[in-house]
């Protein structure tokens, strides 16, 4: 029995009507273009190469994650789900919120973040709440084999959390790859908005995972994940009163999560 007849017939039917729909909809596309057989055999040896690449999954998310997100998500309450991205790992528990592992560049603006966990179903804070932080530094680079700039904090009794970090910057991602082919063929920046990941546990199970962006970024209107940057999720810095040299900013992020069984990560 092949792998297609082994499948659900309902799967099946799912699959095909998406392929059907799929192609009506290219179909318009080429029409109202008069795309010509060049033009697509040009697309052909384009997707050749993105999938010989391994980038074929990472320019889905770029375009469609957030819309499968919220289509699968409705019209739920609480903080907004965002991309995970490709960096993240297993991040150690920093008891005192200090996510460097060493000391930042000379340049780096220190930052501060600090809010409250809540339920959406309540708005009570959530203790014991585990907060997954991860970014990149100042010159929008992440540590992908330590664990600078990566953490996880727990919040206290009141739902509090704080954790003291810098101020990441935007970064390109896909300079060498099909993607940013793809991207300069367009005109297309190739550039993140500067963001801070988070994921959000309860009791060990991830109800959240998000991104926060920073006003800082001159990518806000123009980063490439389609749909990430909204300003509800952009944090806004202040001065830090504590350090009045500039170079120091605080900023304030409650999370409200939905507590109950069935939450997409």
């Amino acid at each position: 029995m092949n792998q297609t007849e082994e499948r659900p017939m309902a799967e099946n039917e799912r699959l095909s009507t998406i392929y059907i729909r799929a192609v009506e909809l290219a179909q318009t596309l080429v029409r109202e273009f008069k795309i010509t057989e060049d033009e697509l055999h040009a697309a052909g040896r384009y997707f050749n190469r993105l999938g010989a690449s391994g980038f074929f999954p990472s320019l889905l998310d770029v375009n469609l994650a957030l819309s499968a997100v919220a289509a699968n998500s409705g019209d739920a309450a609480g903080t907004r789900q965002n991309l995970e991205g490709p960096y993240h790992a297993s991040h150690p528990v920093r008891a005192d919120g200090v996510l460097l592992s060493h000391a930042p560049a000379a340049d780096a603006l220190a930052l501060t973040l600090t809010g409250r966990v809540v339920a959406v179903e309540t708005g009570e804070p959530i203790p014991g709440a585990v907060l997954d932080f991860w970014q990149a530094d100042a010159d929008g680079v992440y540590d992908r084999t330590g664990d600078h700039l990566r953490g996880k904090v727990v919040t206290d009794a009141e739902g509090r959390y704080s954790v003291k970090t810098v101020v990441p910057n935007d970064y390109s991602e896909h300079d060498r790859d099909p993607i940013g082919e793809l991207f300069r063929a367009m005109g297309k920046p190739n550039t993140r908005a500067a963001h801070i990941h988070v994921k959000a546990e309860i009791g060990g199970r991830v109800v959240l995972t998000t991104q926060l962006f920073m006003p800082t970024s001159t990518f806000l209107e123009r980063d490439y994940v389609e749909g990430a940057v909204s300003p509800d999720l952009t944090v806004e810095l202040k001065p830090d009163p504590a350090q009045p040299n500039g170079k120091a900013f605080v900023a304030n992020f409650d999370f409200a999560l939905r507590t109950h069984e069935g939450v997409a990560a």
